[in-house]
């Protein structure tokens, strides 16, 4: 039986929020870490090279949320708002028409023109992977801001791991497409913020969404219904496939903290993030663990 771990994008919230769960998970007896493959796009690159890497992700956390105290507080609510107004515009994108990759050449534009902190600054972020080997089993999604096309980094591609997980975190507008052999490639959360597709093949798939999947009852709006479609067909297709699928989606506490997807760039709500997934995860386990367990 083949297993396959997808872990979506969310920002330093969904970083702190992925981590809690896959913790609370291990410590309820369902190690993600068996996965045969890791794919994460944006936050979920960063938990999948760690977790794939043998990280302790409970020691991770701790690393991310020791360093709030040092966020520069006016880089942290640009952030906020940084990614609250990219929301507006992706929408805006959507809902003009056009073809994905229209839209995601759109979107790339808009990266290479945006003033950001420099390419080096942002790669520093970075730099704890700089030396590290790429990880067994470990893939992570972006696209290229220049023509909009989708790239799923591998290890056979030859590229640093730091480059690559940075690649997938470059939030147009917050921060710099990443150069890679001369081009220059920006978050995979622009074609979707789970690339759910990409895993498949395998016989058991958990995706873990740091977004809701389907609007709440009685909310509705035909753009981000647009969106939320293009993430459940590729879910629909794993399972037409043969894949069984079971999705991992925000909990309550997560929706508080992460203000329902407005805050997930907010640092300083990691950690409260992360307890909130190691609780989440002991109602999940039961579930996941039929599904994951050989």
């Amino acid at each position: 039986m083949s297993r396959a771990l997808v872990l979506g994008g969310g920002g330093p919230v969904g970083i702190g929020w992925e981590a809690g769960l896959v913790v609370g998970l291990r410590d309820a007896g369902v190690s993600l870490a068996d996965a045969d493959l890791i794919v994460g796009t944006s936050a979920g690159s960063v938990v999948g090279a760690q977790l794939a890497g043998g990280v302790d992700l409970a020691s991770a956390i701790e690393l991310l949320t020791a360093s709030t105290g040092e966020v520069d507080a006016e880089a942290n609510q640009a952030a906020v708002e940084g990614l609250q107004k990219l929301t507006t515009i992706v929408a805006e994108a959507v809902a003009s028409g056009g073809s994905s990759d229209e839209v995601r050449a759109k979107l790339g534009r808009l990266a290479l023109d945006s003033p950001t902190v420099s390419e080096a600054d942002f790669l520093g972020l970075f730099a704890v992977m700089a030396a590290g080997e790429w990880p067994d089993r470990f893939a992570c999604t972006a696209v290229d801001a220049a023509t909009g096309a989708f790239r799923l980094w591998e290890r056979g591609d030859g590229v640093d791991l730091a480059h690559a997980v940075a690649s997938s975190c470059s939030v147009p507008t917050i921060y710099p497409p990443v150069t890679i052999n001369g081009a220059r490639y920006m978050d995979g959360g622009m074609r979707d913020m789970l690339n759910a597709d990409v895993a498949a093949g395998h016989d058991v798939v958990v995706a873990v969404s740091c977004t809701l999947l389907s609007l709440p009852e009685g909310f509705g709006d035909p753009t981000l219904e647009a969106m939320l479609a293009g993430t459940q067909a590729q879910i629909d297709s794993l399972r037409d496939g043969g894949s069984k699928v079971e999705t991992v989606v925000p909990g309550d506490e997560f929706l508080e903290v992460s203000g329902w997807g407005l805050n997930l760039m907010d640092f300083t709500r990691a950690e409260a993030a992360y307890q909130a997934g190691v609780r989440q995860a002991a109602l999940e386990a039961p579930r996941l663990s039929a599904l994951w367990t050989p």
